[in-house]
């Protein structure tokens, strides 16, 4: 199955014989979506997977932010939403699981193993940890099952596959999680701060960090969980905002930011935002 043919898709885990799931989803967007409005899921724990990009939850007053490789659990019956961001830019993995066990046999686990990967996810609820590669190859090949589900045995391996999923996320939870940014990083981002008035190309960062290209791209997304120009535009489109708020003109801005043209700029900025530079600048100022 080619995963870049659609930009979502959610299957009802219920209808391929798992009694304690509620779905699966994954999305791939090219630019924003709308964000999430506030909702909850009725007795069923959520687990996101963010493979790429960036997204965003905020529960009661506070605000998760989630880059490539990592996840987030959301308790039961907790209201959750993206708060005043959109559904960003990016790839998503999103499963639902019950965590009454009178609703049946968690993938044919026995009680107390269902039981004890549920209550160790649930324990990491509301906090956000670092994913592996392995899990990316496992949630694709779960679509895959899904998408050809035919027999007795598409079914057995869905199972198979979720609870793989499940001790695989289980184990990264319980990882030392490395918070402070790398001093490479760090050196990084004030490099690309102080030249955002110019084209920043890749080669010129892969040089300050001592890399290869082709290395320090697979590094960069490894620790950002974005490529290297997704990130430098990120933070452009975050300094326009600023920009847009003060008397220069759209032109003016893409200029002063390295953009070659402003319908250049207006692409990307609508790519981050949802909205073109004209109408972020009129509902600042309504």
């Amino acid at each position: 199955m080619d995963f870049g043919t659609q930009e979502r898709r959610v299957f009802n885990l219920q209808d391929f014989g798992v009694k304690r799931g509620l779905a699966i989803g994954h999305y791939r967007y090219k630019q924003v979506k709308p964000g999430l409005e506030r909702h909850l899921h009725k007795g069923a724990l959520e687990i996101c997977y963010c493979m790429k990009g960036q997204q965003h939850y905020k529960i009661g007053e506070q605000l998760y932010e989630l880059n490539g490789n990592d996840i987030f659990v959301v308790p039961p019956n907790t209201v959750h939403s993206t708060g005043e961001f959109p559904e960003d830019k990016g790839e998503l993995f999103w499963v639902q699981l019950l965590v009454d066990s009178s609703k049946g046999k968690l993938c044919n686990m026995p009680k107390e193993q269902s039981e004890f990967l549920l209550a160790a996810l649930l324990d990491k609820s509301e906090h956000v940890f670092k994913g592996s590669f392995q899990l990316k190859f496992i949630l694709e090949k779960l679509m895959v099952q899904l998408e050809n589900f035919d027999s007795l045995l598409s079914e057995i391996m869905v199972d198979q596959l979720i609870a793989q999923l499940l001790l695989e996320t289980v184990i990264l939870s319980n990882k030392p999680q490395q918070n402070a940014p790398s001093v490479k990083l760090n050196e990084l981002d004030k490099f690309i701060h102080k030249n955002l008035f110019r084209m920043i190309y890749v080669d010129e960062m892969a040089n300050l960090a001592g890399m290869s290209v082709g290395y320090f791209k697979f590094w960069f997304k490894s620790k950002t969980g974005m490529p290297p120009r997704e990130y430098v535009n990120r933070l452009k489109i975050e300094q326009a905002k600023l920009d847009l708020l003060t008397s220069k003109s759209i032109t003016e801005v893409a200029f002063g930011l390295g953009f070659g043209t402003s319908q250049y700029f207006a692409t990307t900025f609508k790519k981050f935002t949802g909205t073109t530079p004209k109408s972020y600048r009129r509902l600042q100022r309504e």
